[in-house]
């Protein structure tokens, strides 16, 4: 069999008995926080947008949309990944995708939390045996990872919790193939987060198409002409080596790295380095003369916006998250406000920072160098050198901790949903494998206007 045809096969045959012990609350950790960016990013212009295009109340409440599963999906990953503040992982967004697939696709047949935990997997293991495939970074070609890759592993994770053999599950794949698509061009504006919204719509239609019996090619991924072959950046991507789904799980390799700062992830590891620095030399933003920051090469071609406007665009600034850190000492949804993004001082300040593109890779993050490294220097001619920093705070190297998960869920669903209800749902999600249905969420995400 060829790679198409091994995906489906590993998808088709997966169970809850099969996924390693570790995995669960993994995936629960991506339900937990998901749902919390997506509760916070709601009523933002681009899922308010999304929503009246589908047809539906701009203003229905969290989680309350009667659609049907494809543009559920769409407009659940619209609000889940707009602020940017949702899990990476294999240089992706996986939650952003694989939880409003998952809920969206379970609703029809009603799946319990087991299911719905292997059919998480399911996708997260699909995206990860792609995404080893190509030695080069996607964004370096234009390509948003999520937003094609995100594609199949949506149609996996649907897929699964359809029940559909292994030969429906491989049109599937074939079809989602067909729709894959997303560039980094637009990173910083409202079809950003739209991508990865139509990534999750795609995979779900795929997955209803299979099941209605359309066919597609058996070698759809793999094929000289097929999908991995048109994405590669530079024709490199292995698309006949052994895989190895079911015996080396990804999930417990790359894991999921949950978000302390709601920007672009390319970031994180610099304004932990400035937060850092400025603690421990107190610096003020009137001492500062420039700010260099050695960062990976693709990381520095993502964060193209040098001198940002609107709050979009500052997400995929560096210049503005060294300012507004060095201003402000943190970088949070405080500080992305456009009157923020666009006061005099940290419009100056930008003015003063530079980014020193560094070509090695991480080779468990491709898209990031190994470490980045920030150097402040001072009118009085000062230089003062921060630590190389080769993971940010909340990667699964560096996790959170329980109680900071809690407090991040919490911060975003303040002013969303009532106090009981939020409680309620954090501790649904952080036991997904006891859910009774994706339904009994909808149930429990009591909006706040409800019980004032």
């Amino acid at each position: 069999m060829g790679l198409t045809s091994d995906i489906a096969a590993f998808v088709a045959d997966l169970t809850w008995q099969a996924l390693p012990p570790q995995a669960p609350g993994i995936v629960a950790t991506g339900f937990v926080d998901c749902i919390a960016v997506a509760a916070a990013g709601w009523d933002e212009p681009a899922p308010r947008t999304v929503r009246a295009a589908l047809g539906a109340d701009p203003d229905a409440g969290f989680l309350a949309l009667d659609l049907d599963a494809p543009d559920k999906g769409l407009a659940l990953a619209v609000a889940a990944h707009v602020l940017d503040y949702d899990d990476t992982g294999l240089a992706a967004h996986p939650s952003a995708v694989l939880v409003p697939a998952v809920l969206a696709a379970a609703e029809g047949p009603r799946a319990d939390g087991r299911a719905m935990t292997a059919a998480y997997v399911a996708g997260y293991e699909t995206w990860a045996e792609l995404a080893r495939r190509e030695p080069d970074p996607y964004h370096a070609k234009g390509w948003h990872p999520t937003a094609v890759l995100g594609t199949i592993a949506a149609a996996a994770a649907a897929g699964r919790l359809r029940g559909l053999d292994a030969a429906r599950q491989r049109n599937a794949l074939a079809i989602a193939a067909s729709m894959a698509g997303g560039v980094v061009a637009n990173f910083g504006t409202m079809t950003k987060s739209y991508q990865v919204g139509r990534a999750v719509r795609c995979g779900l239609e795929a997955a209803r198409l299979a099941a209605a019996g359309l066919d597609g090619a058996a070698d759809a991924l793999e094929h000289e002409l097929g999908l991995l072959a048109a994405l590669s950046p530079r024709g490199r991507a292995d698309r006949t080596g052994e895989g190895a789904l079911g015996a080396d799980w990804a999930i417990l390799r790359h894991g999921l790295n949950i978000k302390r700062f709601p920007v672009c992830y390319a970031l994180h590891r610099a304004i932990d380095g400035m937060i850092a620095l400025r603690r421990r030399h107190g610096f003020a933003a009137g001492e500062v003369e420039d700010v260099r920051v050695r960062i990976g090469a693709t990381q520095a071609a993502m964060l193209h916006s040098h001198r940002p406007q609107t709050v979009l665009e500052a997400k995929f600034s560096l210049e503005f998250a060294m300012a507004a850190t060095i201003v402000a000492g943190r970088l949070g949804f405080a500080e992305l406000d456009p009157a923020f993004v666009r006061r005099g001082d940290i419009q100056a300040l930008m003015g003063r920072v530079h980014a020193e593109p560094m070509d090695e890779a991480d080779p468990d993050e491709p898209a990031h160098s190994p470490f980045d490294q920030v150097l402040v220097r001072l009118k009085d001619d000062r230089v003062i050198e921060g630590d190389r920093i080769a993971h940010a705070p909340g990667h699964f190297r560096r996790p959170l901790a329980q109680g900071q998960l809690r407090e991040k869920f919490d911060a975003c669903t303040a002013g969303v949903l009532a106090p009981s209800a939020a409680a309620a749902l954090f501790d649904a999600l952080s036991d997904l494998p006891s859910l009774k249905s994706a339904t009994a969420l909808r149930q429990l995400a009591r909006p706040l206007a409800e019980v004032s």
